[in-house]
């Protein structure tokens, strides 16, 4: 074989291999992590990711107002809602553009840090209502009935395990009437893959020695945790809420609307 023949063919192995490698390591990374790592440590991981990731705290990226797919959603569903509750607001972009519609937005939000930043973005763009502090994962206090309910851009999917998905969704039935509307966003996927497999088995795998509950089909760590649904897990668990489908969205980012 000519030289020049063996040097390339061996230079597109070498590529294929570090590939296959990178996407082992990383897998395997994840997989160690979230198998070790305790509750407290992942809402607190968490934490430093919103922290350190200035990308949602700051002016350009919180002025920008809605989505595209936000916004056709907010249109034909949210049309004659007056008022909204925005869990998990983040940095305000949302409650902003909201409240820019024309909507009374209660927002709230679990990051201290980015409550601070989006308090202040709302008092100089005139939006007297502040966004209040909630812990992870619960409902307000304050009862209230809105029109629609929306779950912050992909916060769902930061939400650990199925049990506490569905106490969540069950926790809002008091703040709903029959024409409520809720909207959730989440990372979505059309498959399941080699690399969910060696996460999911690794991770339960170093589970099993602290009796923690085990990892499920979708979960990562990117580095904070996340999870993947697909179209039938998604709905299966507002189904399994009592829920009503409305519609459903993947074409930009995951969306689902629901109604009780």
């Amino acid at each position: 074989m000519a030289f020049y023949k063996f040097t390339a063919k061996l230079s597109l192995l070498s590529f294929s291999f570090l590939k296959k490698l990178t996407a082992f390591l990383d897998a395997a990374s994840s997989g160690f992590w979230l198998g070790v790592m305790s509750e407290k440590s992942l809402d607190y991981s968490d934490e430093l990711y919103y922290g350190r990731n200035k990308s949602y705290s700051n002016d350009k990226y919180n002025l920008s107002g809605l989505f595209g797919w936000e916004k056709t959603i907010i249109e034909k569903h949210f049309s004659h809602a007056k008022n909204i509750l925005l869990i998990a607001a983040g940095g305000g972009r949302e409650a902003l553009a909201l409240s820019r519609l024309g909507f009374e937005v209660d927002s709230y939000e679990c990051n201290p840090g980015l409550i601070e930043y989006g308090n202040g973005l709302l008092q100089r763009n005139g939006v007297e209502k502040a966004i209040k502090y909630l812990p992870r994962n619960t409902v307000p206090v304050e009862l209230k009935k809105y029109d629609g309910i929306i779950i912050g851009w992909g916060a769902y999917s930061h939400i650990r395990g199925n049990k506490k998905r569905l106490s969540f969704l069950e926790g809002l039935y008091p703040f709903m009437h029959q024409e409520t509307r809720l909207m959730i966003s989440f990372l979505w996927t059309s498959s399941r893959d080699r690399r969910d497999k060696i996460v999911r088995n690794l991770s339960n795998f170093l589970r099993t020695f602290s009796r923690k509950e085990k990892t499920e089909p979708g979960d990562k760590l990117e580095p904070d945790f996340i999870h993947y649904f697909n179209e039938a897990e998604i709905k299966d668990e507002l189904t399994q809420s009592k829920y009503r489908v409305i519609d459903y969205y993947n074409t930009e980012y995951g969306c689902l609307i629901a109604a009780i």
